[in-house]
């Protein structure tokens, strides 16, 4: 093996042997954005619109309210079942395009015969790492897998 392949596999496990230390620097979410993130998926999953819209930020309200048919789709798309379990699986803090930061946090919650992903955020500076505000959702997104 040349020594050029060896530094690219050698670089290749340290970033990848990193990965997982950069997700254990990152703070677990606090209990309010918790309860946030699944009053709002709550409230979305009955179709009770109006209180899920209370809990994002006015960008992502302006967003579903001038596009009400995603906000359906995302009802029609979430099971109805009883909820097998909840499973915090990813959390990151990524930078934006604005120089803002996002604390974005990935649920798996599990269903009899679904799989639901749950992808929530909130604004990094102001909600994420302190629970003084009531924090809002920044952006969000459902993926249902399964029959």
């Amino acid at each position: 093996m040349t020594m050029k392949i060896r530094c690219v596999i050698c670089a290749t496990i340290l970033s990848l042997a990193g990965c997982g230390q950069v997700q254990d620097n990152v703070p677990e979410p606090t209990e309010a954005q918790q309860q946030v993130a699944f009053s709002a998926y709550t409230d979305l999953q009955k179709g009770q619109y109006e209180q899920f819209l209370s809990h994002l930020e006015p960008e992502l309200q302006q967003y579903f309210q001038e596009n009400q048919r995603v906000m359906k789709k995302f009802t029609s798309a979430i099971p109805k079942d009883t909820e097998g379990s909840r499973t915090l699986m990813i959390k990151k803090i990524e930078q934006q395009a604005n120089h803002s930061q996002q604390y974005k946090v990935s649920y798996e919650i599990a269903y009899p015969k679904n799989l639901v992903q749950y992808d929530v955020s909130f604004d990094e500076g102001i909600n994420a790492l302190t629970a003084k505000n009531q924090p809002k959702i920044r952006n969000l997104n459902i993926q249902v897998f399964g029959e």
